[in-house]
């Protein structure tokens, strides 16, 4: 039977279907890392609320001995303001992996869309194999009932004579 002609151009869709599904396996890894910074974040975000929380709580319990009551208030309340501006820099880091998170699900949106193209293109021309093969397949059953018929044809033409 013939090499299909389009062989070459279908290895090349082959090869280009696999290339774009490689970078979707990136892009996916890529996503998971920004997704788990976001995490890393949020939890680091949530710890210094809550310690802010419970200082705020503690800020007017009596303090240790030896230590005078405004020095200890000072103190409690520097820690508190400390706390605070963590918290606000954890804010800024958490709204930068969040954009992260969607930046890299729109780069992970259109390597999908670039791999489901490549997809389709292999595809159909994989189904123009199919229809060219079996049109082989026709055209060489039609050939072989040719000869047939001609050997048929052919032994007649010797028994009559």
């Amino acid at each position: 039977m013939k090499r299909y002609p389009l062989q070459t151009l279908l290895q090349l869709r082959e090869h280009r279907t696999e290339a774009a599904r490689m970078v979707v396996l990136e892009k996916q890894r890529a996503l998971q890392q920004c997704i788990d910074a976001c995490t890393r974040v949020q939890t680091e975000l949530t710890g210094l609320e809550r310690d802010r929380s419970d200082h705020r709580a503690r800020l007017l319990d009596p303090p240790p001995p030896g230590v005078p009551w405004p020095a200890a208030l000072t103190q409690r309340e520097v820690h508190i303001d400390l706390l605070g501006e963590q918290i606000v820099g954890a804010q800024q880091r958490l709204s930068k992996a969040q954009e992260a998170v969607r930046q890299a699900e729109t780069v992970l949106q259109e390597a999908r869309d670039a791999f489901f193209r490549a997809k389709g293109r292999q595809d159909a021309l994989e189904k123009r194999r199919d229809v060219w093969k079996r049109e082989q397949r026709g055209l060489f059953e039609r050939q072989e009932e040719a000869v047939n018929e001609d050997l048929m044809q052919a032994r007649y033409m010797a028994r009559q004579s």
